[in-house]
């Protein structure tokens, strides 16, 4: 059970300083020149599919599958925020927000169709959108000038106070919004939802009462704020 919750808590995961490739149920340091991206779809990370650890947890039983270049990089005007609502292990996921000035660091996976058809089954509450207009710095030098896809919360981004919050893990420069720990944000949640109660117990009910935990988001999603950024829906996850 301390194990459960200390992975809830631990959200997004950790994510190495650096592009790496996630292959064989493990990860190393990227050489990019060992992949062919033009065979492959460029798709942003905003919270836990930046770390190898929720990678090997995604695609350790599809090894077939093949390894999964994941390139770090600069993201201009946008920032990560918690999500409107709750996952099945207990976090408050991420999602993307725009704002201005903010850099934040992201990674682009470079998946092939079968991990983009994997990843789909993985991200329930969120479309698969295209960006538009954004800009996008990559550590390997130079601007990525495609339109990349990505993962956008299906209900929005959490509202606390008025304000979207930033994910305090996911580095950034030049936040706008405030920026909070999972730990944090999910004692603010349970404030609003069951005062009084544990922070341990709160998060047990959103692992192992998933009916709960469902009126739990309902409640969460009043007032979310919408994602503020232009992009064309492809799939409703």
């Amino acid at each position: 059970m301390l194990d459960l919750i200390a992975h809830a808590l631990s959200y997004p995961f950790p994510a190495p300083d650096h592009s790496f490739v996630y292959e064989k149920r493990g990860w190393r340091r990227l050489q990019i020149s060992e992949f062919n991206l033009k065979q492959r779809i460029p798709v942003l990370a905003a919270g836990s599919n930046q770390s190898p650890e929720q990678l090997i947890r995604k695609y350790a039983d599809y090894s077939e599958f093949g390894a999964i270049p994941a390139q770090r990089g600069q993201l201009f005007d946008f920032d990560v925020v918690y999500a409107a609502h709750l996952t099945g292990y207990g976090s408050i996921p991420a999602t993307f927000q725009r704002s201005q000035g903010t850099i934040v660091t992201v990674f682009l996976l470079w998946l092939t169709e079968r991990q983009l058809t994997r990843m789909h089954e993985t991200e329930g509450n969120y479309t698969y959108d295209r960006l538009k207009q954004l800009k996008l710095r990559l550590d390997e030098g130079g601007i990525f000038s495609e339109s990349p896809y990505a993962y956008s919360a299906k209900y929005g981004c959490y509202n606390h106070e008025g304000s979207c919050v930033s994910l305090k893990e996911i580095i950034a420069k030049k936040r706008k919004f405030p920026a909070l720990k999972q730990s944090h944000a999910l004692e603010i949640v349970r404030d609003q939802l069951i005062p009084g109660a544990k922070l341990e117990n709160f998060v047990e009910q959103l692992i192992f009462k998933p009916k709960k935990r469902l009126k739990f988001a309902e409640k969460m999603r009043k007032g979310a704020i919408e994602a503020k950024y232009e992009r064309e829906t492809i799939l409703v996850l």
